[in-house]
């Protein structure tokens, strides 16, 4: 080998170990921004106090958290991915993932920012409400909007669901508008979380069920915790979550489907028998008996009133337990069922979500329903235990129950016949089929064997139901 020849390649090893540095040099700048980035937005905590505080460290200024670890580039790519984990298990999110999507908004928000700084709070409202109907509710864009906001609708429809949280909550003003902002700490954090809240529940004006989506029940639960949980993170969350929970009962096919994939969520513990209230006595006896359903269960409540002897009145509700994250119930009040049936909204005051809490395994010994949302008058909290095997009920003893809902009162029987490409059989009671088109209701493509379909019995009207569409068709004898 010629003096040449390790000439060339000292020069090529030198020129690669340059390389490798850049490349070092280029990756830890790019984590210093990112790591002001989060000190600056304050996503994890609502003063940059806090986070030094949380990593054990002293520091001040916008810049300076980037620096964390002096000149150790491992410390710094430690210090991230540890919050990135830590927060990954409080609440899903990627925290890099996060960073890009908020980077992406800021982007969209600098060209196609259709609202002026002074623009009143009215119409960035009104601006947000147009970008979910689009993007969330699939409306159409129209020559109503001007160029850049078509524009900027057309690009908002290619974006994942953070991107669209993130400028929905800049042009809310809840959220700075860059990396490069300047605001300090958060203040009166609950005020911007009631303002989000609001908003969707003004979006959610097309039906009373996007109001009760599980999202927006925790929400609002969240409301209620101290403001120090309050953040920016979690309220990004919230919004994404909200925003999915919108876009899969936006249509009906993705309801029915949705509706499909919430039964894998839905519980069935052994819940049959009779259950003891807190207030119970032999004097005044005050218990419930439960009833495994197909899709729920049937919950009755049987107590006796102070100035009234020998009688007992009646309460009936159909309720759902799911576990999503929450252990959450769905309880409804008989009377909502004739407003599926009557094909009208149905009625908050006719639903409750309380959160609930078993005890003693498959065979709970023990129900507690706390408040959750969406609280009324006529299922509050309460905690339920199961009566033991020898007791009997007052019923048994000859005292009369007089059924407080019997206006509302309907039967429903399970009569799935056949699905074919051009129809759905039924059959009731009776032997009796009857045939659906699903030319008629392109819905019903969707349906399965396991769906909840049959004869509901009201009164004398008989409607064939197909229960997880909330699809309830009139028989006409």
């Amino acid at each position: 080998m010629n003096r040449d020849d390790k000439t060339v390649k000292m020069v090529d090893k030198r020129d690669e170990a340059q390389a490798i540095m850049s490349k070092d040099t280029a990756d830890d700048e790019a984590m210093k921004e990112k790591l002001n980035a989060v000190f600056r937005l304050r996503l994890l905590y609502n003063s940059g106090e806090e986070l030094w505080r949380h990593i054990g460290k002293a520091g001040s200024g916008n810049n300076s958290f980037g620096r964390v670890g002096g000149k150790d580039a491992f410390l710094r790519r430690a210090v991230f991915h540890e919050l990135e984990r830590e927060w990954y298990d409080e609440t899903g999110i990627i925290l890099n993932g996060l960073l890009d999507a908020y980077a992406q908004a800021a982007k969209l928000m600098e060209r196609y920012n259709p609202l002026h700084e002074d623009e009143e709070e009215g119409v960035r409202i009104e601006c947000c409400e147009q970008i979910v109907n689009v993007c969330v509710f699939d409306d159409e864009i129209t020559d109503k909007q001007d160029t850049k906001m078509r524009e900027l609708l057309l690009r908002l429809q290619e974006e994942d669901t953070y991107c669209l949280a993130v400028l929905l909550l800049m042009l809310l003003g809840v959220l700075p508008l860059s990396f490069d902002t300047r605001q300090g700490d958060v203040k009166e954090m609950k005020v911007k979380y009631e303002q989000v809240y609001n908003f969707f529940l003004r979006v959610c004006h097309r039906n009373i069920l996007f109001v009760q989506t599980p999202r927006m029940t925790l929400f609002h639960k969240a409301l209620k915790e101290s403001e120090e949980k309050l953040t920016r993170i979690r309220l990004v969350k919230f919004t994404a979550d909200v925003l999915c929970n919108l876009s899969i009962l936006a249509s009906a096919e993705q309801i029915a489907e949705n509706g499909r994939r919430v039964q894998w969520d839905q519980l069935y513990p052994d819940l049959d028998g009779y259950w003891l209230s807190e207030q119970h006595s032999e004097q005044y006896p005050d218990y419930w008996q439960v009833e495994e359903l197909a899709t729920n269960y049937l919950f009755s409540h049987y107590f006796q009133k102070e100035d009234e002897v020998g009688k007992l009145h009646q309460q009936e509700f159909t309720v759902s337990f799911y576990s999503n994250g929450e252990d959450y119930a769905c309880v409804q009040h008989p009377r909502s069922v004739l407003q599926w049936l009557n094909n009208e909204k149905l009625s908050k005051d006719d639903i409750t979500y309380p959160h609930f809490v078993f005890w003693g395994g498959e065979k709970p010994t023990k129900i507690a329903f706390e408040s959750f949302m969406m609280d009324v008058s006529w299922f509050r909290p309460m905690q339920l235990t199961r009566a033991k095997d020898d007791w009997n009920p007052p019923i048994e003893k000859g005292m009369k129950v007089t059924n407080d809902f019997e206006a509302y009162s309907y039967t429903f029987y399970l009569g799935l016949e056949a699905i074919t490409p051009d129809f759905i059989s039924v059959k009731d009671e009776n032997g009796k089929s009857y045939r659906v088109s699903v030319s008629e209701h392109e819905e019903l493509r969707n349906c399965t064997l396991n769906d909840a379909i049959g004869i509901i019995t009201w009164a004398d009207k008989r409607y064939i139901a197909f229960d997880h569409l909330m699809l309830y068709l009139p028989i006409e004898e």
